[in-house]
């Protein structure tokens, strides 16, 4: 069974349930991180989940047997794509350390946070703005009890809430959300790979916007999106193997993922492939296009009519 890694003591605000009487050790940690798990429930620790797949992919330790099995046989479909999704988390972190040290965001929204991993993207942006408040919106109650964890010595500016995009009201009263949210200060939303995997019929874009709209304005927006546009076969195999393991993956067009973002203004350089992003020097030595087949933009709400995306 997946575990936490030992940390220190859980302050009394981070501690959701007690172990079980007679659980094992490596059980004990993650249920002390458990909220809203009713004991004796499914944990969903028998149905593969792609943030922990993701963990497994880029040499986590916190999947379980049927995140393994899905990663493994991706892998051996796809043998650079735990490269591709670390390009991916690059472009992340640039992004995220151009709102924290050039335009001076305060405030991050984090929907769909996946498993801490390092970089952890909360990490990043407290190196550069120490004063930050981050809110981690996550669904799967395995991951939120790792994200839980991480409250530890950070009990005032690192909260976390249970909630999915498919309903941006939730997320929105959230008492996590209500209580980051000034009028005077934009928030920055990080969606590292979550709309992926909503389907048009769910409609996206109707959604993004929404969850925009309940920000205040001049708040940021950072998508990144897998895109079949360079690789269609590979995808359909990609796709394929997810669905195998009952999930369901939506790669985007260029055009689509436009349409998808409308909601924002772009800053520059647009909407590129992840790698070509405001690229340093690790990405200008990164993969190329088709390998990486991501695509990442950041965006602004309600620009000033006299002003630019920075």
């Amino acid at each position: 069974m997946a575990t936490l890694q030992k940390r220190q003591q859980t302050p009394s605000q981070a501690r959701c349930v007690e172990p079980l009487a007679g659980a094992s050790p490596t059980a004990a940690p993650i249920l002390t991180y458990l909220c809203g798990w009713v004991p004796g429930s499914d944990l969903g620790t028998g149905r593969p989940v792609p943030a922990r797949i993701d963990n497994h992919l880029v040499g986590g330790k916190d999947a379980f047997p049927v995140d393994r099995a899905a990663a493994d046989q991706l892998a051996k479909a796809t043998p650079t794509l735990a490269k591709a999704l670390q390009a991916r988390r690059r472009f992340v972190v640039r992004a995220l350390r151009h709102l924290a040290r050039d335009v001076q965001v305060q405030d991050y929204l984090i929907i769909g946070a996946g498993l801490p991993s390092r970089p952890h993207l909360h990490g990043v942006v407290r190196e550069e703005a120490s004063g930050a408040r981050v809110v981690h919106v996550e669904h799967d109650l395995i991951v939120l009890s790792h994200l839980r964890a991480e409250l530890v010595g950070h009990p005032d500016q690192l909260t976390v809430t249970r909630g999915r995009l498919s309903d941006p009201q939730h997320i929105l009263a959230s008492t996590a959300v209500r209580s980051l949210l000034t009028p005077a200060r934009p928030v920055a939303v990080v969606l590292e790979s979550l709309l992926e995997y909503i389907s048009d019929e769910e409609d996206p874009q109707a959604l993004l916007a929404e969850l925009m709209q309940g920000l205040p304005p001049g708040s940021w927006l950072i998508v990144s999106h897998a895109t079949a546009d360079f690789a269609p076969a590979t995808w359909q195999t990609i796709s394929a193997i997810y669905q195998s393991h009952g999930i369901k993956i939506f790669p985007r067009s260029r055009e689509r993922l436009a349409a998808l973002m409308s909601s924002v203004e772009l800053a520059d350089p647009g909407l590129t492939m992840v790698n070509q992003w405001r690229p340093d020097v690790e990405a200008l030595s990164e993969l190329d296009d088709v390998t990486v087949s991501r695509y990442g933009a950041l965006g602004r709400l309600g620009l000033p009519a006299a002003g630019g995306a920075r």
